[in-house]
């Protein structure tokens, strides 16, 4: 019986050690251009793309507007490094090489509702607003080489 409830804390210490360990860490962040591709050459499910965008010279401009009333996080994965977006505030990402995946989050790892809004030629705004409903919340954008969208 003394065996068995020090096996029962055992496995209770390393469970919370390893749901601490993932709440406080973010997405899995690099800067290899290549894992960027990977992710976003993955192949797509059978569905309509989000959104499109059309290319610039293989090369697009996102324009990142947090809508919410937390800082957020975000990163390009294999372009740049994890950034913070201040509340209510716009960030211009120029010149993205496709493929591309941005992730987002926010601290606290609540809810986000993003949607995604050609501006013009090789632009499109990622508005990231607060959401209650788990089926609307979404941590990614990739962008395929083709310019379609997808929100994940």
């Amino acid at each position: 019986m003394c065996k068995l409830s020090i096996y029962k804390t055992w496995v209770a210490s390393l469970l919370a050690v390893s749901l601490a360990v993932a709440g406080n860490s973010f997405l899995p962040f690099t800067n290899k251009a290549s894992f960027a591709g990977e992710i976003s050459q993955t192949n797509e499910p059978e569905r309509a793309p989000d959104g499109k965008i059309v290319p610039v010279n293989g090369k697009v401009n996102v324009r990142l507007t947090n809508k919410t009333n937390d800082r957020l996080f975000y990163q390009v994965v294999g372009q740049t490094n994890r950034r913070s977006l201040a509340e209510n505030s716009t960030v211009a990402l120029q010149a993205l090489i496709l493929p591309a995946s941005i992730l987002f989050r926010r601290p606290d790892g609540a809810l986000l509702k993003p949607r995604v809004k050609p501006v013009g030629e090789g632009t499109v705004e990622l508005i990231l607003d607060e959401t209650n409903d788990l089926g609307l919340d979404k941590r990614s954008l990739t962008i395929r080489n083709d310019g379609a969208l997808f929100l994940r």
